[in-house]
């Protein structure tokens, strides 16, 4: 995989994710419907969640890693970290969910403009990076 830089992840943060739900809003009632059955989520807090979930878990590994450059990269049973994001935030009131989304991804756009060329140039920073700005949105596109 191509390193992926600063301006790549921040035009998806600013771009893509930014207007997640303001997309998914604009979409008639039976689109929603389809494009959370198609996502595999029964309502728009659940699909949230799920992101809330990758990506503050990313941001702490970025953080130790920033701090301890051995730090061991954990292996995920994904379907369980899902299933637990999903039970977290799958219950709450969606305006408080979107709140709770647009706060990390903020915290997502401060975390990488706060990274030096050089941490942003480690491997194992850069790819989860990647996976969880790029490849999410490859997963959840919402055009």
């Amino acid at each position: 995989m191509a390193k992926i830089t600063r301006q790549q992840l921040l035009d998806r943060l600013h771009n893509n994710w930014q207007n997640y739900t303001g997309r998914f809003y604009l979409l008639s009632p039976q689109a929603q419907k389809a494009f959370l059955v198609k996502q595999g989520y029964a309502n728009l807090a659940g699909l949230l969640g799920h992101m809330i979930a990758w990506w503050q878990d990313a941001t702490v590994m970025v953080q130790s890693i920033r701090n301890n450059p051995d730090f061991t990269i954990q292996h995920y049973n994904v379907d369980a970290f899902n299933a637990r994001a999903v039970e977290k935030f799958g219950s709450l009131d969606e305006g408080e969910v979107v709140g709770i989304y647009e706060a990390q991804r903020q915290v997502m756009v401060d975390l990488v403009n706060g990274l030096t060329d050089a941490e942003l140039e480690s491997q194992e920073i850069n790819a989860r990076l990647y996976n969880e700005i790029i490849g999410h949105w490859d997963e959840h596109p919402l055009d």
